[in-house]
């Protein structure tokens, strides 16, 4: 069943660059770079009990990513290990302002990640864009000029912006006048929602303009709300094991995907953080395969339709559509 699993081609929409390097890539830079990590730190405890616990793992990784070359090889990595999960489509998201604790520039930084995409293209049979995430605590004003350099630097791979850090005090109202401040650019949204229970976190980011919405999980069992996101034709961006770890859901069975399926929802399978997580795309699908919550043909069909919610052109979409 593995071999099956790993043979349709899938494409993936959410995956943090931080929280997906390997732990051979972070153990060989914290060695080049004299750095001492505390390897316990890397992934998720068993004990998790919320997302602001599991989101402190990312404060050891970010330590050895903090480089140009680091992030140039951090690119790599991780779409490697996508591309071995038969990923023809992968959009990876970071956040550059958390880069910065060695003078790197948004520029330089920026520049950097793009330089593993080159080298990605050049030597793998997979297509990588990238998001940019802003943080929910961070100032406005810190916000607004990120969003102000990336329009100066008006690249060809940054295709989004998103919204990541701790859900509950920075609710979609509380940063809307950020967001609109980025749609404004031009810029396609996808935002962080509905991760802590809060159902109507991912109604406000529909509302605000979210064309895809980062785990949504807090509305699947609400059949009116995802009756909401499919009269926008919004697409939620899932994270089985992930949702587990955070206590976003208690047990697979919530996501309701049997229930997204009869009712043409759209959604996607994806890992959010697959080092931190402890996973890779086909052990997602793995998992809700043994239990019973989704067949080959319906994965292979999921994977098709959210071609049309990647941040991509139509001819783009019509070329991995082709080589699906």
């Amino acid at each position: 069943m593995d071999k099956s699993i790993k043979d349709i081609a899938k494409i993936e929409l959410h995956c943090h660059l931080d929280g997906s390097v390997s732990e051979k890539l972070i153990r060989q830079l914290a060695q080049e770079q004299q750095i001492n990590l505390d390897e316990a730190n890397l992934i998720v405890s068993e004990q998790c009990e919320s997302l602001d616990e599991y989101l402190k793992c990312f404060d050891e990784i970010l330590s050895v990513l903090q480089t140009a070359d680091s992030l140039k090889r951090a690119v790599i990595d991780v779409a490697q290990q996508a591309y071995e999960d038969n990923v023809k489509y992968i959009e990876i998201r970071f956040a550059p302002l958390l880069h910065m604790e060695q003078d790197m520039t948004l520029l330089e930084i920026v520049k950097a990640v793009e330089t593993g995409v080159e080298i990605v293209q050049e030597t793998m049979d997979i297509k990588v864009n990238l998001l940019i995430c802003a943080m929910r605590q961070h100032e406005p004003s810190t916000n607004k000029q990120l969003f102000d350099d990336l329009d100066v630097y008006n690249s060809e791979v940054i295709r989004g912006i998103d919204f990541a850090g701790p859900e509950v005090g920075f609710p979609p109202h509380t940063i809307q006048d950020t967001i609109q401040y980025g749609l404004d650019k031009g810029m396609h949204l996808t935002l962080h929602a509905g991760e802590c229970g809060c159902k109507h976190n991912v109604l406000e980011a529909i509302k605000i303009g979210a064309k895809r919405i980062g785990h949504g999980v807090a509305v699947n069992l609400d059949e009116a709300a995802l009756q909401e996101v499919k009269a926008n034709d919004v697409l939620l961006e899932i994270c089985p094991k992930s949702n587990l770890q955070t206590k976003a859901i208690n047990a697979l069975s919530e996501i309701n995907i049997p229930y997204l399926l009869n009712n043409n929802i759209p959604f996607v399978i994806n890992t959010d953080n697959r080092t931190v997580t402890q996973t890779s795309l086909n052990e997602e699908y793995e998992l809700l395969f043994k239990h019973q919550l989704i067949d080959l043909e319906q994965m292979k069909y999921i994977n098709q339709r959210a071609i049309q919610y990647a941040f991509l052109t139509e001819p783009e979409k019509h070329r991995l559509l082709e080589s699906m």
